[in-house]
């Protein structure tokens, strides 16, 4: 989904913001997840403090609403999507919704379980570096570790009679999401990032140099993870699509950096 007109920045943002949640919420595989993790860990919930951390329009707030939390604290910057949350809570006591940064949000008492999405399609861009800022320290987050994982495969194996090795080969040193068709049968070989909670961050070395030629695509993709329970994983999850770019070395570094408004991938061969 894309605005089409101008407006304004800051409604720009807002409803870009929103629609990017409505298509986040379309996933149901992902919403599914979601909810069968807060189930399993229905005692971290039951009767104890809880607090989600971008509420969007408020579904899992609801849920652990109903899974008996003393208090659900549902917190969300974006004003539509906190208008919006309102509805989705209404009639839950136990929920206080909050509209601002949960990054300068300090909660009256100690939080046992923090809930997220944060994750970007190469794991650490978008937002996951809010949870390296808060003013407070939650007891547990969910989900509490993920993966950047990669693989490799030759190019007649994705590409077809639009998407050719010619207009692949072009893309040299491009990060193209959703490129090729999400199929579960993409195998990840290795890792180039793991994010954990409280560990945060951690990059790993990308040498190629043992995998022989031809592999000219490189993809990569999350595993999100609760402990060693997959939560979610790209190809079973439209909300996490795989992203590939044309193999042109041996060696890569994936970095993230600030451009303003959140993280973004920055990726090179060397």
């Amino acid at each position: 989904m894309d605005i089409i007109n101008r407006l304004p920045e800051e409604r720009y943002n807002e409803v870009d913001d929103l629609l990017t949640f409505v298509g986040i919420y379309d996933d149901e595989d992902r919403t599914r997840a979601y909810e069968a993790m807060l189930r399993r860990h229905r005692e971290l919930i039951e009767g104890k403090v809880v607090l989600e951390a971008g509420c969007g329009l408020g579904v899992f707030s609801a849920e652990m609403a109903r899974l008996g939390a003393r208090r659900v604290y549902a917190v969300e910057v974006n004003p539509l999507l906190h208008a919006l949350a309102a509805e989705t809570v209404r009639g839950h006591s136990n929920v206080t919704l909050v509209q601002g940064d949960v990054r300068s949000f300090e909660p009256p008492e100690e939080v046992d379980l923090l809930v997220h999405d944060f994750f970007g399609q190469m794991l650490y861009d978008e937002e996951l570096y809010v949870l390296d800022a808060l003013r407070f320290r939650p007891a547990r987050v969910l989900p509490d570790r993920a993966l950047l994982r990669y693989g490799w495969a030759r190019a007649e194996s994705f590409c077809d009679d639009v998407v050719t090795p010619a207009v692949l080969k072009k893309l040299e040193g491009v990060l193209v999401s959703g490129l090729f068709e999400d199929e579960e049968r993409y195998r990840f070989f290795r890792t180039a990032a793991e994010w954990s909670w409280p560990g945060g961050l951690l990059r790993q070395p990308n040498d190629l140099s043992g995998v022989g030629r031809p592999t000219d695509v490189l993809y990569f993709g999350l595993e999100v993870l609760d402990g060693e329970h997959l939560v979610g994983r790209s190809g079973c999850s439209a909300n996490w699509t795989y992203v590939f770019t044309p193999r042109a070395g041996d060696r890569f570094s994936v970095d993230f950096e600030w451009n303003g408004r959140f993280m973004e991938s920055v990726f090179q061969w060397i």
